[in-house]
Formats: structure tokens, sequence, C-alpha cells
């Protein structure tokens, strides 16, 4: 009993001398919730990074690189604050790795079918000066008439098979066809930015077989 005296001693002698005092409660309170939004927030870029990135490699518009960066990093970061929360420890490392892919891919593929990876990078590509040079645009996929590949925005309608468009280089076409296949949600209206697929006939002249939307769905 004395020994355990004299150790109780020294340690609230020690206490006393570095003067150490208890964490107050709404301290740890405030260190768990500010964990868990910093992890809510990482995840949310990787979601984002990861949307994007599927509108980059799906639609092919893009060069998504910076975008598989971000999600990349950003796994990274949500699988450390992970591992700093209470309950990490119960869980296998390379199984949380996973899942948080897993759900990037998954929320991010529903931000890309719904349209939003797209809105995302026009919002980008309008508020941030050099945002277009980090991720620039493949026109070039979408901009080869002489291979059957056109896109731009309808300026003129006349009926569904014929209309003209100003391609994203700022030439103008006069687009004809018959019972030309419409994809996804398309609307042959002056305004709509259209990806078409068909034959070069002529100076400013395609016959489209096919009108795509210019992004926001698989097509």
């Amino acid at each position: 009993m004395k020994k355990k005296k004299n150790i109780s001693d020294k340690a609230i002698e020690l206490i006393n001398q570095q003067k150490i005092r208890p964490i107050p409660r709404w301290e740890f309170v405030a260190k768990n919730w500010g964990l868990w939004l910093a992890l809510t927030m990482s995840l949310g870029a990787l979601v984002l990074g990861t949307g994007v990135s599927w509108f980059g490699v799906v639609e092919n518009i893009i060069t998504p690189y910076l975008w598989l960066l971000v999600a990349l990093v950003f796994l990274g970061i949500s699988f450390f604050l992970f591992e700093k929360t209470k309950r990490a420890y119960r869980f296998s490392k390379w199984w949380v790795i996973a899942i948080i892919g897993i759900v990037g891919l998954i929320i991010g593929g529903v931000l890309f079918r719904a349209g939003v990876a797209n809105k995302i990078d026009r919002r980008l590509e309008t508020t941030i000066p050099f945002y277009r040079q980090m991720v620039p645009m493949k026109l070039q996929t979408w901009n080869r008439p002489e291979l059957g590949y056109l896109s731009g925005t309808i300026t003129k309608v006349a009926d569904g098979n014929n209309f003209e468009i100003k391609d994203f280089g700022g030439n103008t076409w006069s687009i004809s066809g018959q019972n030309i296949l419409v994809r996804g949600r398309t609307r042959i209206e002056t305004g709509a930015e259209i990806k078409l697929v068909g034959t070069k006939t002529g100076e400013g002249e395609f016959l489209a077989e096919e009108i795509r939307p210019w992004a926001g769905r698989r097509n």
C-alpha cells in the first residue's frame, strides 16, 4: 500500500509541476466533428474528381488526367482521415480503400449520367482563368468532318432533318438528312450543342446520319 501511495504522490507531483490539465470534453467533440467534416469534404472531392473523370473518359470531350489525379489524391486523403476515426481499427485497410474507391466510382458515375459533371466542367471553365489549359477539350475528336465527325451549336432550324450549326471553330455548316437517328435527350433547337456522325458532302455541307448531345450522357 505504501508503494502505491508513493507512486500516486509522484504522479500528482508531476502533474502539478507540468501544470497538466484535463482536456475539456468539448474539445474532444470538436475534434471528432472536425474529423468527420474533413472526411466528408474529402469524399465529396473524390466523387467530384471521379464524376468529371467519367465525363472525360466516356464522352471523350476533355482530357481527364487532372481529374483522375484529383480522385486518387482524395482517395488517399479520405483513407487517411478514416484511419483517424475511433473504430477504424476494426476494418481491414485494403477493405476500406476498396469501399471508398467503389463509392467514389458509383456516385461519380451517377453525377456523370445526370449531366452534373459536364455542368461542373463548364462552370469551372468560366470561373477559373487557367482551367481549360489544365483540362483541355478534345475538340479534335469531334471536329473531323472529312472523317464523318462534326460538332457545334445549332444556329438555325428548318426542321428536324435540315438545320445549320456553327462548329467550335466558328465555321457554319448546313446539315441535312433523312430520318436522322437522334440519341439521348438531344433537341434540335437553336442554341443546342450537338455532335454529328455522317458524311461531308461539300464545302460547309454535311449529311447527318446520327445526332448526339454534345455532353452529359453516354452515347
